[in-house]
Parts: C-alpha cells; sequence; structure tokens
C-alpha cells in the first residue's frame, strides 16, 4: 500500500502522509512500550542532567571569576617575583661595590702595612746604632775614669816608692 503512494510521499512531508501517520504513530507507542523512555527513577536522572546543563553557565561564570581570581594572584606573584629580583639585583650590586672598596681598603692599607714595616725597620736599626754609640761611649768614659784612676793611683803609689827609699 505505501509502494503505490511512495510518489506521493515524497512529495509531502511524512507526518503529512495519511499512510505514513499510521507507521509513525505505531513507531512511538512501540517506543514506549519497549522502554526507550525513562521510567520515573530515569526520568527524574535525566531531569537532573537536563538541570546541570541548565546550570552550567553559570558554573561558567563562577568558573570564570575563579579563573580571573587564579589570573590576579599569578600577577601579583609575577609582580612580586620582579620586585624581589630587582631588590636582590640591587642588593647583589651594593655587595660588588662594598667588596670592592674592601679590596681596595686591603690593597691600601698593606701598602700601608708594609710602609709601617720599613719604618720600624729603620727605627730598630737606629735604636741598634744609638745602643751601639751610647755602649762605646760608656766603654770609653769607663776607661777614662779607670786610666785616671789608675794614674792618681800610680803616681801615688810612686811616690810612696819614691819616699820610701829616700828615708
Amino acid at each position: 500500500m505505501l509502494h503505490n503512494r511512495n510518489s506521493a510521499c515524497r512529495r509531502r512531508s511524512p507526518l503529512r502522509c495519511s499512510a505514513c501517520r499510521p507507521l509513525l504513530l505505531s513507531i512511538i507507542v512501540a517506543a514506549l512500550a519497549a522502554g526507550l523512555f525513562p521510567s520515573g527513577a530515569e526520568a527524574a536522572s535525566i531531569a537532573d542532567k537536563i538541570k546541570g546543563w541548565f546550570e552550567l553557565p553559570s558554573q561558567v561564570d563562577e568558573l570564570k571569576s575563579q579563573y580571573e581570581g587564579t589570573k590576579q594572584q599569578l600577577e601579583d606573584a609575577a609582580r612580586q617575583i620582579d620586585e624581589a629580583a630587582r631588590q636582590s639585583q640591587e642588593s647583589l650590586e651594593q655587595y660588588r661595590q662594598a667588596e670592592q672598596r674592601l679590596r681596595e681598603d686591603n690593597e691600601r692599607l698593606a701598602k700601608q702595612n708594609e710602609q709601617l714595616g720599613e719604618a720600624i725597620k729603620a727605627l730598630q736599626a737606629a735604636e741598634q746604632q744609638r745602643e751601639s754609640r751610647s755602649r762605646r761611649t760608656w766603654t770609653v768614659v769607663w776607661t777614662a775614669i779607670g786610666l785616671v784612676a789608675l794614674y792618681f793611683l800610680s803616681s801615688r803609689l810612686f811616690r810612696v816608692l819614691i819616699r820610701s827609699r829616700r828615708l
């Protein structure tokens, strides 16, 4: 029967075709009878899924706000890291400058120590020469005193001997 009206069904919509209507209705009834449509518990599950689909935009908005918050936190952390890097670079430069000043001071102090060492050696040499002259001077003085004392002593002895022989 459908084959006879096949050309007519092709020209019109299958729902308008009087021959196709009973066929479509029987497919729908069979689907309902076969359980293609969900039962009560399954319908609630499907309703939850549909509700979930409608809640997705609000979840997307929430995820967007979380993303923006995380993005802001990341930017803040990046700024803090950049600031810390800048500060550590400045600290490193200050350390290098301080180290350079200390090296220059060490070199200057080493030269000054060398000069002071040479001055100390010169003063020690001068002190040794002074002590040497002082010893020589005291030796000469004591020798002179001894010679004068010996002269007086020998002259007295000589006089005593001469007087004793005269008598």
